[in-house]
């Protein structure tokens, strides 16, 4: 072997490909190749050994190999061999197809079930095409998804409704430039696989929040190969002067608890990738943490966890071009031994990070665990999602009694919670609506959440909406009840185009898209979250 240096995943050279994978405690580490049909063609043992990594080269390999990972080792405290689940590589640039949760085709032998890693070549013509680079004073941010956005637009082609390409078809561009935004921030396009329980119930995990591969572009967005047509989408939506924020999550994966599915980072390195409560003598292992509320947590304190994240951040900015991320429950990713840090290693890495230091930073600023909520308390250069400014404007123009004085405060920037000369105006990302809770027509037609469809006797969602139906529940013909919810809607998006802060804005506020008063609709891959153009 040439060199000291083994980059993770696989990197194509002249001859063939390295391999190589982070497998701390393991015996061995098995890479299976497969064909197109994904039958297994090879077993190969990784022959390097450097540390706690395994690698390997393949001659003969090429852009397009599907292939896949079997960890062997010896029970040990926190660790979770086993060689009969199949393993997407943490460092897949490709998956082969959407993951889909199947219970019997994942018991015993795994491989019929896990999507495919794929070897990716990185080659693509950006035609010159370089990055908008929105000056923080004239940023506005539009939040949409992939999939919602164009599935029922007439004007793109059926083949690319709901697509990449989709976003990036001449009609939704001159769409979103109407508008006068700078910046689409998409809901997650990193690959993910819906909850067992909602495959039970025959819904589906439409907005993405539960990843299974970080560098890997969600194959169910694509019309024919996710990698390509996502650069596409960027380059064009650049071409436009438009920049593309992705909305990522690190925080937890489709992993779950302890009696989850074995998908990637849980037969590699249980122990290190996740953190868990605190047992009588350290970490009781059967027990993960889950300060998300999503069954898991992921561990940055851990320094593979950190650098997984990291390697993907950059990978997103450097080799798909992206402008800024916006961080699913931030809090989490900054815990040190349980406890939020704002000068924690994460933060210390982000901004020490020549490529990283230099994109749009946006933190949701809370997670369910213990002293969670942290809003006003990340590092200067980051954004906030500012939920403050949102339940005051809705309180406001509902006309609750004494918001005054707390209207003025959001409407110059919440100095309160970003402190003048410590923080820049920007800071606070100002919104009425965003993809949980109601949309900005629901807000002015329903009184109550109306979450049926999913499952949950309408207990799941937001309970406190701060919104006001105007006197009928629901769509109504009352010509006096619609002119005041048309007031309303203007009163607010008024009050967000002239508050100090970068304003963001929900995808089909702007043409009264309504979700039938479903303030929770993650499950919905349907007309209810889908954007309806007419």
């Amino acid at each position: 072997e040439k060199g000291q240096d083994h980059p993770l995943g696989a990197l194509l050279d002249e001859t063939g490909c390295h391999f190589c994978v982070w497998a701390p405690q393991s015996d061995k580490v098995e890479l299976c190749l497969f064909d197109e049909q994904e039958r297994e063609l090879a077993r190969l043992e990784l022959p390097g050994r450097r540390g706690q990594y395994r690698f390997g080269h393949v001659r003969g390999v090429k852009a397009g190999q599907r292939y896949g990972y079997r960890v062997h080792g010896t029970s040990q405290e926190g660790m979770l061999f086993d060689p009969d689940k199949l393993l997407i590589d943490p460092y897949a640039k490709a998956l082969s197809r959407p993951t889909h949760w199947d219970d019997a085709l994942y018991q015993g032998d795994s491989a019929a079930m896990v999507a495919k890693s794929v070897v990716v070549d990185d080659a693509f013509d950006w035609q010159g095409v370089g990055k908008p680079a929105i000056e923080p004073a004239r940023t506005f941010i539009y939040e949409t998804h992939v999939k919602g956005f164009t599935r029922q637009h007439q004007g793109v082609p059926s083949e690319l409704r709901g697509t990449y390409l989709g976003i990036c078809h001449p009609l939704i561009i001159e769409h979103l430039k109407s508008l006068g935004i700078t910046s689409v921030q998409l809901m997650p396009v990193a690959a993910f696989m819906s909850e067992p329980r909602l495959e039970q119930l025959g819904l589906t995990n439409y907005w993405g929040y539960n990843p299974i591969a970080f560098f890997a572009p969600e194959p169910r967005y694509a019309a024919q190969e996710a990698v390509a047509e996502f650069k596409t989408m960027v380059r064009e939506l650049h071409r436009a002067g438009l920049e593309v924020i992705l909305d990522v999550v690190y925080n937890h994966t489709a992993e779950s608890g302890f009696d989850g599915p074995m998908l990637s980072f849980k037969g590699f390195d249980n122990a290190g990738y996740y953190a868990f409560e605190a047992g009588a003598h350290g970490p009781d292992y059967t027990r993960h943490a889950n300060v998300t509320g999503c069954g898991n947590s992921v561990n940055l304190d851990h320094p593979n966890s950190l650098r997984l994240v990291l390697d993907a951040l950059r990978y997103w900015v450097t080799e798909m071009q992206v402008d800024g991320f916006r961080f699913d429950l931030a809090v989490t990713l900054a815990r040190e031994a349980g406890e939020f840090d704002p000068m924690g290693a994460f933060f210390k890495a982000m901004m020490a990070d020549p490529v990283l230091a230099r994109v749009k930073l946006i933190a949701e600023p809370w997670d369910i665990g213990p002293f969670g909520y942290r809003l006003g308390q990340f590092p200067s250069q980051w954004l906030e999602i500012n939920d403050r400014y949102r339940d005051t404007v809705r309180a406001f123009w509902r006309g609750d009694a004494g918001k005054m004085g707390d209207f003025a405060t959001r409407l110059v920037g919440s100095r309160d919670l970003f402190p003048k000369n410590w923080r820049s105006p920007h800071t606070s990302v100002n919104y009425l609506c965003y993809h949980d809770g109601f949309t900005l027509e629901d807000l002015v037609s329903y009184n109550q959440r109306h979450n049926q469809a999913n499952g949950e006797d309408n207990r799941d969602g937001h309970g406190n909406n701060l919104s006001n139906n105007h006197g009928v529940e629901g769509p109504t013909l009352d010509p006096r009840v619609n002119n005041l919810r048309q007031q309303q809607k203007r009163n607010l998006i008024a009050t967000l185009l002239l508050s100090q802060g970068t304003p963001h804005f929900l995808a089909g506020d702007e043409m009264g898209r309504s979700q039938l008063g479903n303030n929770n609709a993650y499950c919905q891959d349907n007309q209810i979250s889908w954007v309806n153009w007419q």
